[in-house]
């Protein structure tokens, strides 16, 4: 009993030291522990792994391995196994031992982990070797515009956009109506164009889009895009073209139908606006957007019990979106209600968007309506004259 004890406090002394990176002194208490017990997998494990970090991968892999097989099911031993494996460029081994891992411990994270990372490092050099194939092929073969366009969709996936368009090209110049590599380029040309516009380049990123549409002239996102920035642009009569024609080649564009909507509220043609916003609720019924955007235009219109059925929808769609708590706020206070209204603002837009200056301004006035104790009528006619004039 005695020396089990010993054996049992050298081993947790010796985890320790490793805990401490004493990896030299801890392996020589293992080392001590393994001479009375050459079963002890725990010791093994805490061997391999000192050994490990003192880049003794050979050792360290006896060691792991001696663990599984005394204990084939030892997640712990398994993983560091599979780390040597991947240390050494092994990645399909790598892979397996982690795959064993996890099917002896499903909840061992390490192992979940590493097989992740390893994953992606496969699926990358697999890429990696595909493309190099693919440009030895273009080099023996000028004129395979197959090669030129898987080369296109590797970059592609790996976020190399222009690489990706000029593989492209490469194709189309070889066989100019290669539909695939014509309809990938748009695709291509259409994200650069969302990417350039974001960093601050409208106008390029609008020329990308023309020039995927050149491409592909029913391309409904490219089209899309075209319609936003075009909307940014404040051109919103070409926002609306293209917008009608996303929806055209694209019937499930919910987000087309509610920007639609945005643009007719804006000029006051609420009865398009609610049309625009219906039909994208039809196309996608949990769209929290369009459920908050027709609540306001219910409101604009007094339509008070269908705003509030819409912005309560717009919530439970999504719980985080302040400006449908801001816009219900509105409707309690255009109703006279100023204490929902108070926590409207307070408790839900505020707490979501300390930042947001609607909440905050609609928050200050009514609030000045409770402490100056104003007459109802003249709170509803206030917040309505307000509601128009700021806030939806």
């Amino acid at each position: 009993m005695k020396k089990s004890l010993e054996g049992k406090d050298a081993l947790s002394y010796a985890n320790i030291l490793r805990s401490r990176n004493k990896f030299v002194d801890a392996l020589a208490v293992y080392e001590t522990v393994l001479e009375k017990d050459a079963e002890n997998v725990e010791a093994y494990i805490g061997k391999g792994i000192c050994l490990q970090m003192q880049n003794l991968g050979r050792l360290a892999y006896e060691s792991f391995a001696e663990a599984v097989r005394l204990e084939p099911q030892n997640a712990c031993a398994l993983t560091h196994c599979g780390i040597l494996y991947k240390d050494e460029g092994r990645l399909v081994e790598a892979a397996e031992m982690y795959q064993k891992a996890l099917k002896a411990d499903p909840s061992y994270k390490l192992a979940a982990e590493c097989l992740a990372i390893v994953l992606t490092d496969l699926g990358t050099s697999l890429k990696l070797a595909a493309l190099n194939c693919y440009e030895k092929a273009a080099i023996e073969r000028p004129m395979y515009a197959e090669a030129y366009c898987n080369m296109g969709v590797i970059y592609k996936n790996r976020g190399d956009l222009e690489s990706a368009i000029a593989c492209y090209e490469r194709c189309l110049t070889v066989s100019p109506n290669f539909e695939i590599a014509k309809n990938n380029m748009a695709i291509a040309l259409t994200d650069l164009g969302t990417k350039v516009k974001l960093e601050g380049d409208i106008n390029q990123g609008v020329a990308y889009y023309k020039k995927a549409l050149y491409l592909n002239w029913h391309y409904a996102d490219a089209m899309y895009n075209l319609g936003v920035a075009y909307g940014e642009m404040l051109k919103f009569d070409m926002a609306i073209v293209f917008y009608e024609l996303a929806f055209h080649f694209n019937p499930h564009c919910a987000e087309a139908c509610n920007n639609l909507g945005v643009i007719y509220k804006d000029r006051d043609n609420l009865d398009k606006a609610v049309e625009c916003y219906q039909m994208a609720l039809s196309i996608k019924p949990n769209f929290s957007q369009s459920l908050n955007n027709l609540g306001v235009v219910y409101t604009v219109q007094g339509k008070m019990d269908a705003a509030a059925s819409m912005i309560e929808k717009a919530i439970v769609a999504n719980p985080t979106y302040a400006e449908a708590y801001n816009n219900l706020g509105v409707l309690y206070r255009d109703a006279g209600n100023i204490s929902l209204a108070v926590e409207a603002y307070e408790s839900s837009a505020l707490k979501i968007d300390p930042d947001s200056r609607n909440a905050g301004q609609n928050r200050l006035l009514a609030m000045n309506y409770i402490n100056e104790g104003t007459d109802i009528n003249c709170m509803r006619l206030t917040g309505q004259a307000f509601n128009l004039m700021h806030i939806i």
